[in-house]
């Protein structure tokens, strides 16, 4: 099993990310599953392996981001026009299981670069 991904892990990660982007129905919408798929899965059942993986991936975009974002700028940052990503938005690209990017865009802005 990878580093962090165990169920327990897994739950307190999606918590946070739950609470960062506000809603269950954020979660679902960005991960494509039904709205109350979040629930389940922190009451218990387990998510699929590529859940488990994108449910990850999200909190470390989003610790990443809490390293120089106040937590409230969180979820205008993931649904803003990005120019580090070729004008995309970095939700759209999460969606398309592009975290390199997303990460990639991170320390671009962190680092004062502009594209």
């Amino acid at each position: 099993m990878p580093e962090g991904s165990d169920p327990a892990r897994v739950t307190e990660r999606l918590e946070r990310v739950t609470r960062i982007l506000g809603s269950d129905a954020a979660v679902a919408d960005l991960l494509d599953v039904s709205r109350a798929q979040p629930r389940r899965w922190r009451e218990g059942q387990r998510p699929d392996p590529e859940n488990r993986d994108r449910i990850i991936g999200l909190d470390a975009v989003i610790a990443l981001l809490s390293g120089f974002l106040a937590e409230s700028s969180i979820p205008k940052w993931l649904t803003g026009v990005n120019a580090h990503l070729d004008d995309r938005r970095p939700i759209s690209v999460l969606k398309e299981g592009r975290i390199a990017d997303v990460i990639a865009a991170i320390e671009a802005q962190k680092g004062g670069a502009y594209a």
